[in-house]
């Protein structure tokens, strides 16, 4: 039987096909006009991924290999908005520099999220 949207969705690989597209687009709705304005809308929209990462891992059946599964695709997500984010910068004449991306220290919050959601829902398994 195929797949409902929640269980497509589930899949860190989806997610992250399905954010990178969004970045894109909120970047052409926003406009914006200096190249760290840009960076940081682009952060924002990571963040946006990394919390619907953490949110889905407690559906996961198998939460130690969505946990790496999804650390990887979030470096994936990274570098390939570190290489896409700048061609934008470039092809939509934005001012400032094609470097900034201080917002992607976000990452490092990323494994900490997954681990908290982890051990809550280990946490609520034992109580319950």
């Amino acid at each position: 039987m195929g797949l409902t949207l929640f269980e497509w969705f589930q899949k860190p690989l989806c997610q992250l096909l399905f954010f990178i597209p969004l970045t894109f687009i909120v970047l052409v709705l926003v406009r914006p006009v200096k190249a760290d304005n840009a960076w940081m809308i682009a952060g924002i929209v990571y963040g946006c991924f990394i919390v619907v990462n953490t949110v889905l891992i407690g559906f996961a059946d198998k939460p130690w290999y969505y946990f790496l599964i999804s650390l990887g695709f979030s470096v994936a997500y990274l570098i390939a908005i570190g290489v896409l984010i700048p061609a934008l910068i470039k092809i939509m004449k934005i001012e400032g520099a094609e470097e900034s991306a201080m917002i992607f220290l976000l990452i490092i919050y990323h494994p900490l999220a997954l681990m908290l959601m982890m051990f809550l829902k280990w946490a609520y398994f034992k109580v319950f």
